[in-house]
């Protein structure tokens, strides 16, 4: 990309945390690049909290989607949203990025012919909302977050073979400015830590079973705990690690989540995608509980990235017990190098150039596709005024 092209950028994205810090990551980046780059998401409390402590700019657009039924939503997906039609007939973005959602799914759907559409999933199996923007070709390229997203025939589906990519989720530089390696506590003799988190709101059957499974350990090893339980079961956690005598740092939220990364040995919770991406760049060994009832049963998918090249061990959710989970933490720190080799297993450099990489391959599929579509009348003025 030569210095002179600058874009206008939309970046589709909202709901959940897994969509959001991507979104802010490429933004924060594209915008350093010198272009005007605006996130559109739905509006909902989580959106407002983590946007309003970042230096982005944003646009709402209230989902026709959220809370409709399957049927529903295929039928209102036939239907432009005449609000997000008029926002980009007026603005007219050279490059509109969907990172998942439903803010994704309108917004990419409206979009002009003569627009760049990417689109980027965060996880191992491929949801309903990307699949669908494939499907109807409104996409023009395809980012896998991690490897094996899309099947054989979404692939298929694509202008060029070289449309659809993998190049991981982008990672917060928080995160990345942690020392790969550094936490890890090889000496034999010092306490072993151990983070643990279910997520936003948290895991119950992580909350109940970690306490009970560390306790049968203590005999035999030292522990420390810093334990992330969500704010339903704050005050049991609590209590659970009072009563075995574990001393252990109980969060409700995390807001410094590289902290507790960085001082980890070890890290337990579910496998949610940017969970797998953020252990995956900072090479931190895991137990990973998969949340069962995940779309797709895709969390499954994403903590099999990571144990089958050896940084992960798998526990499902309907086999967690305190007896297995206490094995599987004894094995990881009592066999010889094991914790070091989970370590440079789990270490992956997709995700630490993830950002990077998306945005040059963004670069490139803009001018790509205006090549493709290029007319005379091919409008290259926009306004974000």
């Amino acid at each position: 990309m030569t210095e002179e092209k600058k874009y206008t950028i939309l970046i589709a994205s909202g709901g959940t945390g897994g969509h959001i810090f991507p979104a802010i990551a490429l933004a924060k980046k594209f915008r350093l690049d010198g272009h005007k780059v605006v996130i559109a998401g739905t509006g909902n409390e989580l959106e407002k909290k983590i946007f309003s402590e970042h230096d982005v700019e944003i646009k709402y657009f209230k989902s026709r989607l959220k809370g409709s039924s399957s049927i529903k939503k295929f039928f209102l997906s036939l239907r432009i949203n005449k609000e997000i039609k008029g926002y980009l007939e007026k603005h007219n973005p050279d490059l509109i990025l969907g990172m998942g959602g439903y803010a994704s799914t309108e917004i990419c759907l409206a979009a002009k012919t003569e627009t760049c559409v990417i689109i980027h999933e965060q996880n191992s199996i491929a949801g309903r909302t990307n699949k669908l923007l494939l499907s109807t070709k409104k996409a023009n390229a395809a980012i896998e977050g991690l490897p094996g997203s899309f099947s054989w025939l979404n692939k298929f589906m694509m202008t060029f073979s070289d449309d659809l990519v993998f190049l991981g989720n982008p990672i917060r530089e928080e995160i990345l400015s942690i020392k790969r390696n550094t936490k890890l506590s090889l000496d034999s003799s010092k306490s072993k830590r151990i983070f643990i988190m279910g997520g936003s709101q948290g895991a119950r059957s992580i909350n109940i079973n970690v306490p009970k499974a560390l306790k049968l350990l203590t005999r035999e090893l030292s522990v420390e705990v810093i334990h992330d339980s969500g704010e339903t079961d704050f005050e049991s956690v609590k209590s659970a690690y009072k009563e075995i005598n574990i001393d252990a740092k109980v969060t409700d939220f995390n807001p410094s989540i590289e902290n507790a990364y960085q001082w980890a040995d070890l890290f337990i919770g579910r496998a949610g995608a940017m969970t797998v991406s953020e252990i995956s760049a900072i090479g931190l060994p895991s137990i990973l509980i998969p949340y069962p009832y995940a779309m797709d049963n895709h969390q499954f998918y994403n903590a099999q990235f990571l144990e089958n090249k050896g940084g992960a061990l798998i526990i499902k959710d309907k086999d967690l017990n305190p007896e297995i989970l206490a094995k599987k933490i004894h094995s990881i720190f009592n066999e010889d190098r094991k914790l070091e080799s989970m370590s440079e297993a789990a270490f992956d450099m997709n995700f630490v150039d993830a950002t990077e990489n998306i945005v040059n391959f963004c670069y490139k599929t803009i001018e790509k596709h205006r090549l493709f579509h290029l007319h005379d009348d091919y409008p290259n003025q926009t306004s974000w005024d």
